[in-house]
C-alpha cells in the first residue's frame, strides 16, 4: 500500500481487510511508501512505512489512498507516480481512494479507462488523463485491473468488492456484519442501493433474514421458510418486515435479486434467460415483469446504456 494524507481514505478499506485477515482469509498486507513518517492528522503520524519495493511481482493488490494534495511534496507525488508507472503491469490490481486516482492519472495509467474520484476533483482528473473515461456518478468504477473509488466511504465499498471477487460473497458478507456495514455490490448502482435500503433497523432478526435471502437468492422461498429463518410466524414476519423495511418480505427479495441480475449484466455476457436462472427468477419473462415494477427501462435498455459507459 501507498501512504495517504486522508486517514479514512486508508483506514476504512484496511479494516476490510484487516476483518478478513481475522477471519483466516489467507490474505497478508504489506504497508510502504516513499517516506518514513508522514503527518497524519492532527498530532499524530504515520511511522514504521517501508520503503516502496524494487518489484510488485506476487502482490494481487495495491491500495493507493487519497494523499495526492497540496500537502504532498510534488516531488514525492512524482516519484511515487514515476515508481507506479514503471511497475503497474506487475500486480493484479490497482486500486485507489479518492484522490489517490490523481496518482494513477499522474502515472499515466488511465488514459482510455473508465475511473472516477472524488466529486470536486473531477475536473482535475479530466486534466490530468484527458482520454480517460471520467466518471461522476458512480461510487467507484472499475476497469481491467483498476478499481478507483470516489471518497473515503466508497474506499471501504470498493475493498468489499475486491474482496467479493477474489474470495467469494459469504467471506465478504462475514467481513459487511463484522464491521455492522451492508454490500453494494457494484459501484454503477445508485448511492442507495438495495443493500442499504431498508436495512435502517436494529431487528436482528430480520437482519439475519435479509443477510440470508441476499446469500441465497436464486433458492426458491416460501414465506414459511423466511419466517422460519427469522423465527417468526408468517403473520408476524409480513408486518414486522414491512414495518422496517418499507417492503414487504417477497418484495426485499425480488429487489434482491434483480439486483444480483444488474450485476451478472455488467459482469457476464450471459442472456437475460440464463441470469433470470442464476438468480431465481425463473426466466427472461419474469425478470423483465419482475424489473418493470421497479423501473421504467428495460433490462436491455439498462445493460446497452451501462457498456455504453
Amino acid at each position: 500500500m501507498l501512504p495517504g494524507q486522508v486517514p479514512l481514505d486508508l483506514v476504512g478499506p484496511l479494516q476490510v481487510l484487516c476483518s478478513a485477515v481475522r477471519l483466516d482469509a489467507g490474505i497478508a498486507v504489506d504497508y510502504f511508501g516513499p517516506v518514513e513518517c508522514l503527518a497524519w492528522l492532527g498530532p499524530l503520524t504515520l511511522s514504521g512505512i517501508a520503503p516502496l519495493p524494487e518489484s510488485l511481482d506476487g502482490y494481487d493488490l495495491l491500495l493507493v489512498p487519497g494523499q495526492y494534495r497540496d500537502a504532498t511534496d510534488p516531488v514525492v507525488q512524482q516519484r511515487c507516480a514515476d515508481w507506479l508507472g514503471e511497475r503497474a503491469d506487475r500486480v493484479g490490481c490497482i486500486m485507489s481512494v479518492c484522490s489517490g486516482t490523481l496518482l494513477l492519472a499522474a502515472a499515466g495509467l488511465l488514459e482510455g479507462r473508465r475511473c472516477t474520484t472524488h466529486h470536486t476533483l473531477l475536473e482535475r482528473l479530466r486534466e490530468l488523463a484527458p482520454l480517460a473515461r471520467v466518471q461522476g456518478d458512480c461510487i467507484f468504477a472499475e476497469d481491467g485491473p483498476f478499481l478507483t473509488s470516489a471518497g473515503i466511504s466508497t474506499g471501504i465499498d470498493t475493498m468489499l468488492h475486491w474482496l467479493m471477487r477474489e474470495k467469494g460473497h459469504d467471506l465478504t458478507l462475514a467481513v459487511a456484519r463484522d464491521m455492522v456495514l451492508y454490500l453494494r455490490r457494484s459501484g454503477r448502482e445508485p448511492q442507495l442501493g438495495i443493500w442499504l435500503e431498508g436495512r435502517n433497523h436494529v431487528d436482528v432478526r430480520v437482519h439475519r433474514l435479509q443477510d440470508t435471502l441476499a446469500a441465497r437468492p436464486a433458492r426458491s422461498w416460501k414465506l414459511a421458510e423466511m419466517a422460519a429463518e427469522a423465527a417468526m410466524s408468517e403473520r408476524h414476519l409480513r408486518r414486522r418486515f414491512t414495518s422496517l423495511t418499507g417492503m414487504t418480505p417477497g418484495d426485499y427479495l425480488t429487489r434482491v435479486r434483480l439486483q444480483f441480475a444488474r450485476q451478472l449484466m455488467v459482469e457476464t455476457d450471459w442472456s437475460l434467460s440464463r441470469i433470470a436462472e442464476a438468480v431465481g427468477l425463473g426466466e427472461d419473462r419474469q425478470l423483465r415483469r419482475a424489473w418493470r415494477r421497479f423501473s421504467t427501462d428495460s433490462p436491455s435498455a439498462w445493460r446497452r446504456r451501462v457498456e455504453s459507459g
